[in-house]
Protein backbone atom coordinates (compact mmCIF):
# COMPACT_ATOMS: atom_id res chain seq x y z
CA UNK A 1 0.00 0.00 0.00
CA UNK A 2 2.65 2.67 0.77
CA UNK A 3 3.71 2.50 -3.20
CA UNK A 4 0.71 3.00 -3.80
CA UNK A 5 -0.06 5.98 -1.94
CA UNK A 6 3.30 7.44 -3.01
CA UNK A 7 1.73 7.99 -6.35
CA UNK A 8 -0.55 10.14 -5.00
CA UNK A 9 1.67 12.44 -3.27
CA UNK A 10 4.06 12.32 -6.22
CA UNK A 11 0.40 13.50 -7.99
CA UNK A 12 0.61 16.62 -6.19
CA UNK A 13 4.58 17.29 -6.33
CA UNK A 14 3.33 17.74 -10.05
CA UNK A 15 1.06 20.09 -9.50
CA UNK A 16 3.52 21.99 -7.28
CA UNK A 17 2.45 21.33 -3.80
CA UNK A 18 3.70 19.69 -1.02
CA UNK A 19 1.70 17.36 1.35
CA UNK A 20 2.59 17.94 4.74
CA UNK A 21 -0.61 15.51 6.28
CA UNK A 22 -3.34 12.85 5.44
CA UNK A 23 -6.09 12.59 7.71
CA UNK A 24 -8.02 9.34 6.97
CA UNK A 25 -10.90 8.91 8.20
CA UNK A 26 -13.72 5.87 7.26
CA UNK A 27 -15.30 7.11 4.12
CA UNK A 28 -12.45 9.63 2.77
CA UNK A 29 -9.15 11.49 3.28
CA UNK A 30 -8.33 15.05 4.09
CA UNK A 31 -5.11 16.15 2.63
CA UNK A 32 -3.29 19.14 3.94
CA UNK A 33 -1.03 20.71 1.51
CA UNK A 34 1.76 23.53 1.03
CA UNK A 35 1.02 25.83 -2.49
CA UNK A 36 4.21 27.37 -3.84
CA UNK A 37 3.42 30.84 -2.38
CA UNK A 38 3.60 28.84 1.11
CA UNK A 39 -0.19 29.01 1.83
CA UNK A 40 -1.73 26.03 3.81
CA UNK A 41 -4.69 24.40 2.30
CA UNK A 42 -7.07 21.79 3.38
CA UNK A 43 -8.28 19.54 0.85
CA UNK A 44 -11.56 17.19 1.85
CA UNK A 45 -11.66 14.40 -0.80
CA UNK A 46 -15.12 12.93 -1.51
CA UNK A 47 -13.17 9.43 -0.90
CA UNK A 48 -10.17 7.56 0.14
CA UNK A 49 -7.60 8.02 -2.52
CA UNK A 50 -6.81 4.64 -3.21
CA UNK A 51 -10.37 4.47 -4.09
CA UNK A 52 -9.67 7.53 -6.98
CA UNK A 53 -7.82 6.93 -9.97
CA UNK A 54 -4.63 8.95 -10.22
CA UNK A 55 -6.17 11.43 -13.12
CA UNK A 56 -9.41 11.66 -11.02
CA UNK A 57 -7.36 12.95 -7.67
CA UNK A 58 -5.44 15.14 -10.10
CA UNK A 59 -8.72 16.90 -11.24
CA UNK A 60 -10.08 16.91 -7.91
CA UNK A 61 -7.49 18.49 -6.43
CA UNK A 62 -6.90 21.13 -9.08
CA UNK A 63 -10.54 22.12 -8.88
CA UNK A 64 -10.48 22.60 -5.12
CA UNK A 65 -7.51 24.85 -5.61
CA UNK A 66 -9.66 26.68 -7.71
CA UNK A 67 -12.10 26.77 -5.71
CA UNK A 68 -10.17 28.03 -2.85
CA UNK A 69 -8.58 30.34 -4.76
CA UNK A 70 -11.54 32.76 -5.20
Amino acid sequence: MTKLLTKYKRALESLGLKQLDVYRFKDRDVLRVLTPDRKVLIIELPKKREEMSIDEFIDYVKKAIESKAK
